[in-house]
């Protein structure tokens, strides 16, 4: 064989051997290598008005402790039981996400979808009417627009939500459909994840685990795998477990993102030992707060279950308690048609009981008018009469004067005669 063509051979099968990080690197392509990476995890199982779940709780303990191993900051939440708690857990998520970040977001738990638009359901949510969805649900695309905003490397999103019609109670003008939707809309940089395929039910399995979330646990952890090739084996996985249950279970999954990015870490074994050491260091550390919190939401759990049992007492009763209104209200639709007339007669009694207290109004008000005019009159007859003897004692007063005027004027004054003045005494002087 010729020399070169020996040489040609040999890189041929080099390449043939060359790990995905190395194949990378030749072809240009840099891993991501994010600031920070932060998750949210969701797994709601203890519904009231929905059908009870097996795995979530489960699910998600599990994925907030591979992930917070895999160096993640992890919000880890169980059970959310309003719209408003789960949309405070995005913004908490949102909160933290920067556009050197790597936001990942998983759900465990019931899911539907309403005219092509996905919802998660809070294990309280109460649906009566098709608008109930909307009000009570949270629209995936809500945390679609959220993230976003937030721009940042790397969205991750993965949905094990996708099972049969969840409600116990019909819905008015809602028609269950299998499945979610595809989501159509997603941040740019983004890879969507959904356990099934649409008109597809996801398999809960026989462990601990459902089918999706027990194969993503397998494979999220290994080193130097993009995150694509993770998705591919899970994928595989999910559909040989399905088929051991003669079902048919297919992961859909959407990329958006162009780079490179490995869950577990794309660098060479002896760095990626460096840093998972270090990593695991933050993340025992990290673990054991998480350990925590879990310890204090398993004792709320409890408190919840406990409060649940209660409820479901009083639901029980509630339903007792509606069939004998629904029995009542057949026996009072033979009577509904005099009900309407002793209605329309209440009204026009009520209309008269108000004409009547209005004369009776508009009589007192005169009673009171004409009370009051009579008093003014009585005033004024006092002051006439006040008046008359004034008038009287100014007369006399004035007669008085006039014949004291006429006596003064008749009467004749004569002046006092002048006495003559005594003479001056004679002074004699005295020598």
């Amino acid at each position: 064989m010729h020399p070169r063509a020996w040489f040609l051979l040999v890189l041929l099968g080099l390449f043939a051997f060359l790990p995905p990080a190395a194949i990378a690197a030749n072809e240009g392509i840099r891993p991501l290598e994010p600031e920070s990476k932060v998750a949210l995890v969701i797994g709601n199982t203890h519904y009231v008005n929905a059908l009870p779940l097996k795995n979530p709780g489960n699910d998600a303990s599990d994925m907030c402790a591979a992930l917070t191993r895999l160096g993640f900051e992890v919000i880890c939440k169980l059970d959310l039981a309003t719209k408003r708690e789960f949309k405070d857990a995005i913004f908490e998520f949102t909160g933290k996400i920067t556009p050197r970040s790597v936001a990942l977001f998983y759900f465990a738990g019931h899911g539907l979808q309403v005219d092509g638009v996905n919802y998660l359901i809070p294990t309280r949510a109460a649906f009566r009417v098709k608008s109930d969805i909307e009000d009570e649900s949270v629209q995936i695309n809500y945390l679609m627009s959220e993230l976003e905003a937030r721009q940042a490397a790397l969205n991750i999103f993965f949905l094990d939500a996708c099972r049969n019609d969840p409600l116990t109670d019909p819905v008015r003008g809602y028609v269950p459909m299998m499945g979610l939707a595809s989501q159509l809309y997603a941040p740019r940089n983004s890879i969507v994840a959904m356990s099934t395929g649409a008109g597809q039910l996801s398999l809960d399995g026989d462990g601990r685990n459902g089918t999706f979330t027990k194969n993503l646990l397998h494979h999220i952890g290994t080193p130097r795998q993009s995150i694509e090739d993770t998705l591919k084996a899970v994928s595989s996985g999910t559909r040989a477990d399905a088929g051991r249950f003669q079902r048919q279970q297919d992961p859909q999954i959407t990329i958006s993102f162009t780079d490179r990015f490995c869950l577990a870490g794309c660098a060479d074994s002896a760095v990626a030992a460096a840093a998972a050491a270090n990593a695991a260091a933050d993340a025992d550390a990290l673990l054991k707060t998480k350990t925590a919190e879990l310890n204090r939401l398993e004792a709320t759990i409890s408190a919840t279950r406990a409060k649940q049992a209660e409820l479901d007492a009083q639901q029980a009763l509630l339903l007792k308690k509606r069939a004998e209104l629904d029995t009542l209200r057949q026996g009072l639709e033979n009577v509904e048609s005099k009900q309407e007339e002793l209605q329309r007669r209440q009204a026009e009694v009520a209309r008269r009981e108000q004409e009547l207290a209005k004369l009776g109004a508009d009589i007192k008000a005169s009673t009171d008018k004409f009370n009051e005019l009579e008093a003014v009159r009585l005033g004024l007859l006092k002051k006439q009469a006040e008046v008359d003897a004034m008038r009287k004692s100014l007369a006399l007063q004035q007669a008085s004067i006039d014949a004291t005027h006429k006596d003064i004027a008749t009467r004749s004054v004569k002046e006092p005669e002048k006495k003559p003045a005594p003479p001056s005494p004679t002074v004699v002087p005295t020598f």
